[in-house]
């Protein structure tokens, strides 16, 4: 299998040792059936592909398309009669998918992969039928290892995973891919400093895709034109793709999503802005949320919270994106270019918070640390904290999406400590204060400090 190729040539595959082991378990333990899969642009296939050149297992890979069963059946028979060197496949050409995997096996296969089988399974739901039979009673006389990803998180959670689909608890593996973490992203934007890759990371998150597409920039600028500015840049449209493929009713769901984008996080604030019936809110949110689009914010120690934006294309677009559409229709492209610049440091703080908790948890998981968030109560505020909940310790930080000199820095910390008292429920204790800065400046960094260029290696 060929590796990926983006539009600067070859791009590494980073991380993923966990999902390469699962797959390895899982072809040890041959016939398995494995299901990977993640939102649009994760690196499904990347990963399926790679695997399968490192383990040099005899395997056959299908694109399933949007189309009938008997359609992609015949493509499948063609491409894994191709694959495996066996025109029988081809010639008998099964009109059920259990035959034709069977075949596959007897041709020598020990894998197969069907990828973004979700596609398939929305066009026809007889395919589900068909492959819960191969999987109870013919995989277990094959040597196979049946691969399936897709890519349409609510099918696959509906359809294949969920307690109503036929194929439901007959999966040995499951994997939900998650983007790539702040520090596993550094290899694929070799030319961007640090906190020009937090910015990045800030627009598109851990999604390997876009970074990859972003290899060659040299600066955020680059990176703004590529994915926003420039004529067909990729942000433009992902949002109406990812919306259109997971929901029936888009049009609402985009109101939603423009509502969360200006702060309003609260069901009543979002049916007042939008005209909705509060209870259709929550529903249309609960959807969102089981997708990944959105997420409820809730500090620590609190039952309230609000809802924000979790996908990061999507925060971007409705955060950046939406504000210039008008400019970017009408050609005004440096205009568009200059507000979404001016807006960009605003709309990175948040996510530099997350960045910040996600590192700390990271950093201190192994000490008994399991829960990360933000504290908050009567108009105080302290931006990332991590709780060992049986040890009734914290360890607090504030993240300053800015430079820091460390006279600045100590003021800070004092005041988060301070702060910290009245916070924390009674009897934690602080075990550490941080602060997270865009870089240090006038002065030798703290090793309190942590800057974008710590947050880009490994949690030690």
């Amino acid at each position: 299998m060929s590796s990926l190729l983006c539009v600067h040539g070859s791009c590494p595959f980073v991380d993923r040792e966990r999902e390469l082991e699962a797959l390895d378990r899982a072809y040890r333990s041959r016939p398995a059936f494995i299901v990977v899969y993640g939102r649009r642009r994760i690196g499904k296939t990347r990963l399926v592909r790679e695997w399968l050149q490192r383990s040099g297992a005899r395997g056959a890979y299908y694109l399933a398309q949007i189309a009938g069963h008997q359609y992609n059946l015949r493509l499948m028979s063609e491409t894994l009669s191709r694959q495996l060197g066996d025109p029988l496949i081809a010639r008998l050409s099964p009109r059920r998918l259990g035959d034709l995997l069977l075949l596959a096996s007897r041709s020598g296969a020990e894998v197969v992969v069907i990828d973004e089988f979700t596609y398939w399974a929305r066009s026809d739901s007889i395919v589900l039928s068909e492959l819960q039979e191969f999987v109870d009673g013919e995989l277990a006389d094959t040597g196979l290892l049946l691969v399936i990803t897709g890519s349409l998180i609510g099918v696959m959670e509906s359809y294949v995973l969920g307690g109503a689909s036929p194929l439901y608890a007959r999966t040995n593996y499951r994997l939900r891919l998650a983007p790539l973490k702040p520090w596993e992203v550094s290899p694929l934007l070799p030319m961007l400093g640090p906190a020009d890759i937090v910015r990045t990371y800030a627009l598109v998150g851990g999604i390997p895709f876009y970074l990859c597409l972003l290899r060659g920039s040299k600066n955020i600028g680059d990176v703004v034109r590529t994915l926003i500015v420039a004529p067909g840049a990729p942000l433009r449209d992902e949002k109406d793709l990812l919306l259109r493929e997971e929901l029936r009713e888009p049009r609402v769901y985009s109101t939603i999503l423009s509502a969360l984008a200006r702060g309003l996080g609260r069901p009543s604030q979002i049916a007042q802005v939008t005209g909705l019936e509060e209870g259709h809110v929550r529903k249309y949110l609960h959807v969102m949320e089981s997708l990944g689009f959105v997420r409820r914010d809730v500090p620590l120690f609190k039952k309230k919270g609000r809802y924000i934006i979790a996908d990061p294309v999507l925060r971007a677009w409705y955060s950046l994106v939406e504000p210039v559409v008008d400019l970017l229709e009408l050609g005004r492209l440096d205009e568009a270019y200059r507000i979404v610049m001016g807006r960009l440091d605003g709309f990175v703080s948040p996510v530099w918070e997350d960045i910040a908790r996600s590192y700390l948890l990271a950093r201190h998981s192994s000490e008994g640390y399991t829960l990360t968030g933000r504290l908050e109560h009567k108009g105080e505020e302290i931006d990332v904290a991590v709780v060992d909940p049986d040890g009734r310790r914290a360890i607090i930080a504030e993240a300053k999406w800015s430079d820091i000199t460390p006279r600045s820095a100590r003021q800070v910390r004092e005041q988060a400590l301070l702060r910290a008292a009245r916070l924390l429920p009674k009897g934690y204790t602080v075990a550490g204060v941080y602060v997270f800065a865009r870089s240090v400046k006038g002065g030798e960094k703290p090793p309190w400090i942590f800057t974008a260029e710590d947050v880009l290696k490994p949690p030690e």
